[in-house]
């Protein structure tokens, strides 16, 4: 049985800690990314507010109710 796809995602750039978008988890965008990693709905949003951009496709700011 495969586990469930994770509600948020963060992506990350060639170096692994340069962070590049925080997306929804069924983002078209990234899908069968191997630069993306599962995060909760928390870390996601400390992402965001840390000036990590989000996805211009899925709008994880949006969804997350994140206002700057």
């Amino acid at each position: 049985m495969r586990p469930p796809s994770p509600e948020w995602l963060v992506e990350r750039g060639l170096n692994k800690n340069n962070l590049v978008a925080v997306h929804v988890g069924d983002c078209w965008a990234v899908a069968r990314s191997s630069r993306c990693v599962g995060v909760s709905r928390a870390q996601a949003l400390d992402a965001l507010r840390q000036q990590v951009p989000a996805c211009t496709h899925c709008r994880a700011d949006t969804a997350l109710g994140y206002m700057e």
